[in-house]
């Protein structure tokens, strides 16, 4: 990261820019980017929140009871530990008991299963035998959690593998819109310093106003092509800021006499070097985005198998085993308690409902995979074919602007030679203007599709 700091600087200085110059500033200081990657972050700080649902705490209850000959007084201290089988939890603490009066506190009073006075060491044991005993609300928001951070992880690779396309498209339409205000600029030049001469021969009476006025109306025109071309530059310098920053994240606006990395000569030499023959499948495999649908579709169903459980009795069972800290010689010295606790759902509304929408929500994930699946696939495949279809768009292009060259060429020399007539001067070099813009744009859309292709196939993690 060191290196890319000092490359940025370095050519910044020097006027440079370049599209991996701008790829990496936008990797580097995006703000989008930079909330991807805090976003994966939220999601691996809330798997360790998840896990804390069965973090070891101390939990301790004080009880009075102040009624004729019922003076009772209970305080336990104990420390639980939730486990991640059975929705179960161990603990261990003491109790305190005690009842001047010697009479036997009922459980309903004390809400414990110890009623003789005296100090206790426990040892507990609680779990579910029915319902929540495959799963339960803490281990289904660990497994969701999980599955988050997976899914924002994948994202994050996302994102940067489209900031990273934008980020150079951005420099392509900047690069383009350049060039095409340079074609303009020429364009009107040339009929601004042909109007100098037009005037002058006809203040010598050579040729007629009527030439001159039509030589200002294509001026005028030129001048409006120009500024049109001038607000495409504009925007696209703006828009090339958001990704080419400084180091300290601000955007870069580009200057128009900065040196740039131009088109290379021959786009074909990127086909070349593009694999264009991989099986898709096997792309599918390793894509984050296609990860992700996958992992929608099993978080759903941690969902459903939840719902599932508010259809099942609950049969919790809790055992705790009780050692007196002090002998008494009227009392046991040690007893084991077993408790058990039977919830059976009667009417059904709450299972069926959540289990409803948990499976709705589920076909809803399955749907989006099979669509995304499907999208994938066939925009790889019309991306391979337009590849070569945009290529020969940009070959065609070509040609045209060469011909529009030679025609203006010749109709230069003819109007010249007196062979010639103004507006077919004009009509050539505005055929030529346009011809010359048309294919820097073909060129761009070719770069456009060749990005997305690359950014399409990409499996980096």
């Amino acid at each position: 990261m060191k290196f890319i700091f000092l490359c940025l600087i370095s050519v910044r200085a020097f006027g440079a820019i370049s599209p991996i110059l701008v790829k990496e500033s936008a990797l580097k200081y995006h703000p989008t980017v930079l909330a991807a990657l805090e976003r994966m972050r939220a999601g691996e700080e809330a798997v360790t929140g998840s896990r804390g649902a069965f973090d070891a705490k101390i939990v301790s209850d004080y009880k009075r009871q102040t009624k004729h000959d019922y003076n009772t007084t209970l305080s336990r201290t104990q420390v639980e530990k939730s486990l991640r089988v059975a929705n179960s939890k161990v603990y261990v603490g003491s109790e305190q008991i005690s009842n001047p009066a010697g009479f036997l506190a009922p459980i309903y009073h004390t809400g414990n299963p110890t009623t003789q006075t005296g100090n206790y060491s426990l040892l507990g044991l609680k779990l579910s035998l029915w319902k929540n005993l495959t799963l339960d609300p803490d281990r289904a928001a660990l497994k969701n959690a999980k599955f988050d951070a997976r899914i924002a992880k994948a994202e994050k690779t996302l994102t940067v593998l489209d900031i990273g396309r934008l980020g150079q498209l951005a420099y392509w339409e900047w690069v383009t819109n350049l060039k095409i205000k340079n074609v303009y600029e020429n364009l009107l030049e040339n009929s601004e310093t042909r109007n100098e001469y037009l005037v002058i021969r006809n203040k010598k009476g050579d040729i007629g106003q009527i030439i001159v006025t039509e030589n200002e109306q294509y001026v005028a025109s030129r001048r409006g092509s120009l500024q049109s071309a001038k607000e495409g530059l504009l925007r696209a310098e703006y828009a090339l800021s958001l990704f080419y920053r400084d180091e300290h994240g601000e955007p870069i606006i580009p200057r128009q006499e900065e040196s740039f990395e131009d088109f290379p000569k021959n786009l074909g030499i990127f086909l070349e070097k593009l694999d264009l023959n991989s099986d898709i499948d096997e792309i599918i495999k390793r894509r984050p985005d296609m990860k992700n649908f996958s992992l929608y579709v099993e978080k759903a169903g941690v969902d459903l198998d939840l719902a599932k459980q508010d259809l099942r009795p609950q049969v919790d069972v809790t055992t705790e085993y009780f050692q007196r800290t002090l002998e008494h010689p009227n009392m046991p010295r040690d007893y084991l308690m077993v408790m058990a606790r039977v919830s059976i759902p009667i009417e059904r509304n709450l299972g069926n409902g959540n289990i409803a929408a948990a499976r709705a929500r589920q076909m809803v994930a399955q749907k989006q995979m099979s669509y995304g699946l499907q999208s994938y696939k066939l925009e790889i495949m019309a991306l391979r074919q337009t590849l070569f279809l945009q290529l020969e768009q940009v070959t065609q292009a070509e040609i045209e602007y060469t011909k529009a060259q030679e025609l203006v060429t010749s109709e230069t020399y003819k109007f010249k030679t007196g062979g010639g007539n103004l507006f077919l001067v004009n009509l050539r070099e505005q055929a030529q203007a346009n011809a010359q813009a048309s294919f820097y744009q073909t060129r761009l859309a070719f770069m456009n599709t060749l990005l997305s292709y690359q950014a399409l196939v990409s499996t980096a993690e």
